[in-house]
């Protein structure tokens, strides 16, 4: 049992000035005013810096110079990991994008080896593709796309435990299989995708969109496609935050029609947190150009932001409020993937996952799962 006292403590609703958090194991006991308080005898001081919940990122294919898809490696997710607590992420969904089927069951292996990999900040996989349509494939490779299949999908549902998000392209997608992997408690997530509108009113259990605006059907007078789907019927979806993807007006207008509903992603790539400027796409070389990682040809190719910047991109370029920044980065992910009764707040009973930050936002300290990592 420790305290981290001297903060300021952002619960996913208000910011309590000059408190201390208990935690016991790799929970939190309680959340208490400075003033008055018993303390245990291990206690960290957190200075004045305000505790927020550890980031949570659904989508995220490399950083800290290695890629999931390059190389599936228990190595490979602990470097990932090690970068994300650097950034304030202390949850996160380990990204394979298209690929072969072997390679598929690759990740899911590794996953399912795995004793306690919540404790490592891994909450199941996020499979984006290879189920997608060729029309709207953006970086993926083409020639591993193909379409789920009864038998794939109840592979898929039998290893529900280590996968949380699939990607996929509704209109490609049976109900039949959609449903299996639904009622597996796996999160079905519309992109990359070609669908119109009404072919995606058609599907059912369709519970979250994978980056918002980028790979789908765009907003139209007469056809609302994917991105008026998406605003009208309102799963959850994800954004990137970096001003590349999106313009900073485009995640305004998506957090105006979407609310909690919105939280942020990455996309991250393997340049995430380094300096690099040229990486391995799944077999492709990439390439990084002032922030924008891309192919030769242009095409973007994933991200080279972190949650942390991605948070103070929301706070100074879209204009949400710290508060909201902070929510769409711990919170509404939580809530997208029903996590959120033990992770995106600091309350009692939640999980201790605590990133301290400073007046300028920046990462001070970090506790996973109750372990002081940073």
């Amino acid at each position: 049992m420790y305290a981290i006292t001297n903060i300021n403590v952002f619960n996913g609703q208000e910011i309590l000035e000059n408190q201390a958090i208990i935690v016991n194991g790799d929970t939190i006991e309680t959340v208490i005013p400075m003033k008055g308080a018993c303390l245990p005898t291990t206690v960290y001081d957190g200075q004045g810096a305000t505790a927020t919940a550890g980031f949570i990122d659904l989508q995220l294919n490399g950083c800290g110079g290695v890629m999931l898809n390059v190389d599936i490696a228990k190595h490979t997710l602990d470097t990932m990991n090690l970068t994300n607590i650097q950034n304030g992420t202390t949850q996160y969904l380990p990204t394979l994008i298209t690929s072969q089927h072997e390679t598929m069951c690759q990740a899911v292996e590794l996953v399912a080896e795995i004793e306690a990999p919540q404790y490592e900040g891994i909450i199941g996989l996020h499979l984006e593709g290879p189920f997608i349509s060729k029309e709207k494939k953006g970086a993926h490779n083409e020639s591993h796309i193909r379409t789920l299949d009864e038998q794939t999908a109840h592979y898929l549902a039998d290893n529900a435990k280590h996968i949380s998000v699939i990607t996929l392209a509704p209109e490609n997608t049976s109900q039949a299989v959609i449903d299996t992997l639904n009622d597996a408690g796996i999160t079905v997530s519309l992109g990359h995708t070609n669908a119109n509108y009404q072919q995606l009113t058609s599907k059912s259990h369709l519970k979250m969109a994978t980056h918002l605006y980028n790979a789908m059907t765009p907003l139209g007078s007469r056809e609302p496609g994917a991105v008026g789907y998406i605003f009208d019927k309102k799963p959850h979806a994800g954004i990137i935050v970096d001003g590349i993807h999106s313009s900073y007006a485009s995640v305004r207008i998506a957090h105006q029609q979407l609310g909690e509903k919105l939280f942020m992603v990455t996309d991250a790539v393997a340049p995430a947190g380094t300096d690099m400027t040229e990486y391995d796409m799944a077999g492709t070389i990439a390439y990084v150009t002032d922030g924008k990682c891309h192919y030769a040809d242009g095409t973007i190719a994933g991200a080279a932001i972190t949650m942390i910047e991605g948070v103070k991109n929301l706070i100074q370029h879209v204009g949400l409020s710290r508060e909201e920044a902070l929510r769409m980065a711990s919170l509404y992910p939580a809530k997208a993937i029903g996590i959120d009764n033990q992770y995106g707040r600091l309350l009692p009973g939640y999980k201790a996952n605590i990133t301290l930050l400073n007046d300028r936002n920046e990462v001070c300290s970090v506790y996973q799962m109750g372990i002081k990592r940073l």
